[in-house]
């Protein structure tokens, strides 16, 4: 129901505050959840039992209720308080007339604050003050304030919506709230605003926290088990072949790691089964998900070849054109020596380029694309589409995600003979260099099921990273003259594009003449996001191919750039950078046979503790587990980006619990399909 001045007894400006603020419903203002507790249940009678570090509730009596008019004009009202010994305290308010006009000698009061001591004198200054009854409230929900509004006009408003709290919807199925003991979440709700005890509070905290993380996973895994349904039958079943893809592994120039061979099992049993996959592969920089992803796809082309007698297409989408033409580049011989067919298709090319190449994968003559948003034009057309492979995917566009999930998870391919969506649900798997905790990846990939690549290939030299003071930095840059001199090239990382006369922090402009005249014997590069995709993509091929030693950069080069030859990184004003954004830029470097370094330059004379932990460990996990203690979720990834929920009450961090609800939802969720 819409709020208004009759229910809250209160002006039509309340209600506008109110509604600014986002609370416009009863339901809005139940929903505005109190932020902490304060327990007066502990009711001292003895004022030398008083502690002066916390706030404390005694039971004192009225002497003397006075006021006086101070030199800067303002009424100070004062009591003389005795307790049940007769001993003495005073307590002061400032411009609270009104409480000469409630309170009277004699009266029994209770008196909740922090007091002190002052010239030999127990002082209780601004406390709150209630006559005593034995009914008392002993706790009191704190509520903050609400676009002016102060949190203590929200409480005691509270009292007048209690009738409405039994009109809020139920989240959690009879059948889980019976077998694990929980309240309503009417009850619970009722419980938050109106707690008999610290106990019936914290109680109603954690079952709502519980509702909260399962109201959020249940759309997660509803939207897994209805594409399980919806693709049963309709997605191509691939039978492993362990020796085809041992003798795939064994065309690579080097050894996987344990952890990329229990990946390509999981997914290859996924591709096994009656319906479509949906996985997501969370690897750190440099842990091999692509050579995972291409090996999958050409296990599962040439099995259909075998069983089907068909030529399966795979799409390998990037969210650059940089790094779809590295992958195409990077693969094209390898997979032409295995007998599969890889295509192009890019914003950059040619129109007849693109023209030529959309016409091989209509005719089915292609068997892997890769190529950027471009392949989920309304033009593109596969012949049989089977497999998606989606690199970062949170780095497309709100609605380039959309056309990949219609595209992908929910509708049918497209099919050259006929325009009408038909054939079958392509297996989709997701892939992130974003190393994410489990606990968040749970709540942010509920729909799919998640694969972990943390083990780096053998020999894999550490990344060496210090953080540079100014004192410092010029022994860094003789350092680094060498390294180019010897063939080696540089990344140099700086926050923003332009001057800011808010922000101390160097632009990539200003770093790129400093460079210039620091480095006059090496060529130096400019490259940023204000420029357009084909002038970035002829500065990258030139540092590729070392036409350029030192690359002045912002953001830009964060993913996926791969140069083995650059070995050093420099990151101008770290302390600015989160640490998952520290790591991804960390991980530009290392790629090659040479010893790598990062730099982290800053002018905080004391190192943050990201920036500590960037010196002590090169574990992406690990770093982002940190990032989440020290940030929390909502900061380091962002609520509305990247779909981790706003929870008020469920702790993002708990991996049991996350587990334990998820459980729960797949339990309740077979069950409901077997009855």
């Amino acid at each position: 129901m819409k709020l208004d001045k009759k229910i809250l007894h209160t002006t039509d400006s309340y209600i506008k505050k109110l509604a600014d603020a986002g609370i416009a419903t009863t339901k809005d203002f139940l929903m505005n959840f109190p932020k902490d507790l304060e327990d007066k249940s502990d009711l001292l009678t003895h004022f030398t039992s008083i502690n002066v570090t916390e706030k404390q509730a005694i039971k004192c009596q009225i002497e003397l209720i006075t006021s006086e008019v101070t030199r800067n004009k303002k009424t100070l009202i004062k009591a003389v308080l005795t307790d049940i010994d007769g001993n003495y305290a005073e307590a002061v308010w400032f411009n609270r007339k009104f409480l000469l006009q409630k309170f009277f000698r004699g009266d029994t009061v209770v008196i909740f604050g922090q007091p002190k001591y002052e010239y030999g004198k127990l002082s209780f200054p601004n406390a709150e003050i209630e006559h005593f009854r034995e009914t008392r409230k002993e706790v009191v929900p704190l509520y903050s304030d609400v676009n002016y509004i102060p949190g203590t006009w929200i409480h005691e408003k509270m009292e007048l919506l209690k009738n409405f709290i039994s009109e809020i919807p139920e989240q959690i199925p009879a059948e889980i709230r019976e077998k694990k003991g929980l309240r309503t979440t009417a009850e619970n709700i009722f419980a938050i605003h109106f707690p008999k005890n610290v106990e019936d509070f914290e109680r109603a905290k954690k079952e709502l926290g519980y509702a909260e993380m399962f109201a959020f996973q249940k759309k997660g895994l509803e939207k897994k088990y209805s594409l399980r349904a919806a693709s049963e039958g309709a997605s191509l079943h691939i039978p492993i072949d362990a020796e085809l893809m041992k003798s795939l592994i064994e065309t690579l120039p080097f050894s996987l790691t344990n952890k990329q061979k229990i990946v390509i099992f999981q997914i290859l049993k996924d591709m096994e089964s009656n319906f479509a996959m949906s996985r997501m592969l969370q690897g750190d920089v440099g842990t091999g998900k692509t050579v995972v992803a291409l090996l999958v796809a050409i296990h599962a082309i040439v099995q259909t070849r075998k069983i089907y007698n068909q030529e399966l297409q795979v799409a390998i989408m990037a969210p650059t054109e940089i790094l779809a033409r590295q992958h195409f580049l990077g693969n094209e011989n390898w997979l032409f020596s295995l007998g599969i067919t890889a295509d192009l298709l890019v914003g950059s090319l040619t129109a007849k380029q693109k023209s030529d190449a959309k016409s091989r994968l209509k005719s089915g003559q292609t068997n892997i694309i890769f190529g950027t948003h471009a392949l989920i034009q309304d033009d593109v057309q596969f012949k049989n589409l089977g497999f998606v492979v989606v690199d970062e995917q949170h780095r497309f566009g709100v609605e380039q995600r959309k056309a990949l999930e219609e595209y992908c998870s929910l509708g049918f391919c497209k099919n050259a003979e006929n325009s009408e969506k038909t054939g079958i649900i392509p297996h989709v798997l997701n892939m992130s260099a974003t190393p994410i905790p489990r606990s968040l990846a749970m709540t942010m990939y509920g729909d799919q099921d998640i694969s972990v690549l943390n083990e780096y290939p053998a020999g894999r030299k550490a990344i060496h990273t210090h953080v540079v003071k100014d004192f410092e930095r010029e022994e860094m840059y003789r350092f680094i003259e060498e390294e180019v001199k010897s063939g080696r090239q540089v990344y140099w990382i700086s926050p923003l594009v332009e001057e800011s006369e808010t922000l101390d922090v160097a632009s990539a402009t200003q770093m790129f003449e400093l460079l210039e005249a620091v480095f006059p014997h090496f060529s130096v590069g400019l490259i940023h996001g204000k420029m357009s995709g084909k002038e970035k993509d002829a500065i990258m091929q030139d540092f590729y191919d070392n036409k350029i030693q030192i690359l002045s950069s912002t953001s830009v080069v964060e993913v996926g750039v791969n140069n083995p030859n650059a070995t050093i990184i420099c990151i101008e004003a770290a302390e600015r950078f989160g640490l998952s954004q520290l790591h991804q830029f960390r991980g530009r470097v290392g790629r090659g046979e040479h010893q790598s370094y990062c730099y982290l330059f800053t002018t905080k004379e004391y190192k943050s503790e990201r920036l500590r932990a960037m010196e002590k460990t090169n574990d992406g996990f690990e770093l982002a587990e940190i990032d989440l203690e020290l940030r929390g979720p909502g900061e380091v990834y962002g609520v509305r980006q990247s779909g981790v929920p706003d929870l008020k009450f469920a702790d993002l961090r708990d991996v049991d619990a996350i587990a334990e609800v998820r459980e729960d939802i797949e339990n309740y969720l077979k069950s409901q399909k077997n009855n």
